[in-house]
């Protein structure tokens, strides 16, 4: 019993982690797009 509980953390935090980075990657790519669009 105790052993599910540990994996369903886990992957919540890996869930956690994959959606951090995936912010990151969307924000750093629309602020490039965005410098991009400033130029021209």
């Amino acid at each position: 019993m105790s052993n599910k509980k540990e994996k369903e953390l886990n992957l919540k935090g890996t869930l956690y982690s994959v959606g951090f980075v995936g912010v990151f990657i969307l924000v750093t790519w629309f602020m490039a797009f965005y410098l991009f669009i400033e130029r021209f």
